[in-house]
């Protein structure tokens, strides 16, 4: 299934529906996916709920009439699926914080909802990755076996220590904050010699009680920006060739044409396995960053 080819659809509905009156069923049924899965998808990569996003929209177009046109307010609502005046009147107040009323009388300016632009969702196997979030996490302790890896070996290299650490090794740390969430911590600070420190681990409450054979981390505090890669796929499926390139496009585009720089020579990936079900998977890569003005 294409995962990106499946969201432009469902955005090309929304908008070619604006003025109709329309449900979660009517847009999986065009998209050809179940409603479970697009609702999923499309929440985890915007950060709302499709239904939300289609209000958005609705409310958003409706302000070109209200501005534009001389059709009463209970006319605009019904153009745009609204059963009744008073059921678009709460919903344009709970958005903008105001009427439509105050959108015709007084000279406001509010933020509106555009149409997503499918460019800006990038696509790899089965995931897709769209605008990123931005995080401060306080410092964390993880806990988990130290890989040395070369440039030149294959794609699927740290896979397999992730899935050995974490289907046979993790069972063995006795103070995790949450044993089924995993962190792929990669340290690149060797990366001019051909190499990278890969690390399949989980958080732990402290570094008192670390296993033999395994290492402890501290991940000081820092401003992370945030990619979410949402799809089809198994964990143990992904190809870290793929998504370093990915990454390499991402940074450039959401990272250093926005003022950033990197803050450390770490990043880390986190899934938490309670949401990797059904052949879906939602994966987080954290970068820390600062203001590229700073030393």
């Amino acid at each position: 299934m294409d995962v990106k080819e499946t969201i432009a659809s469902c955005i090309r509905y929304v908008e070619d529906n604006l003025y109709k009156k329309f449900v979660l069923d009517d847009i999986a049924g065009y998209c050809g996916m179940s409603k479970y899965h697009l609702h999923r998808i499309f929440k985890s990569l915007t950060g709302e709920t499709l239904m939300d996003y289609v209000l958005s929209r609705k409310l958003s177009s409706s302000i070109s009439e209200l501005k534009d046109t001389q059709k009463r307010i209970i006319d605009v609502a019904m153009d745009y699926g609204f059963d009744y005046e008073q059921s678009y009147i709460r919903a344009f107040r709970k958005k903008f914080g105001l009427t439509p009323l105050k959108i015709r009388s007084e000279p406001v300016s509010i933020s509106i909802q555009e149409k997503i632009n499918i460019d800006d969702i990038m696509s790899v196997n089965n995931s897709v990755v769209y605008k990123p979030s931005f995080m401060f996490k306080q410092k964390f302790y993880l806990a988990g076996v130290k890989h040395k890896i070369m440039s030149k070996s294959g794609d699927k290299v740290a896979n397999y220590y992730g899935r050995d650490f974490f289907y046979h090794h993790r069972q063995r740390i006795i103070n995790p904050v949450d044993p089924l969430v995993y962190f792929g911590y990669t340290d690149w600070s060797d990366n001019k010699n051909g190499c990278i420190y890969y690390m399949p681990s989980i958080q732990v409450c402290d570094l008192d009680h670390i296993p033999q054979g395994m290492e402890g981390v501290v991940v000081p505090a820092h401003k992370y920006v945030v990619f979410r890669f949402v799809g089809f796929f198994r964990p143990d499926e992904i190809n870290g060739r793929q998504v370093g390139r990915l990454l390499v496009h991402m940074y450039s585009k959401w990272i250093f044409n926005s003022g950033y720089k990197f803050a450390d020579t770490f990043r880390f990936e986190y899934i938490d396995s309670k949401l990797s079900k059904d052949n879906y998977c939602e994966l987080d890569i954290y970068q820390p960053i600062i203001d590229a003005s700073r030393g």
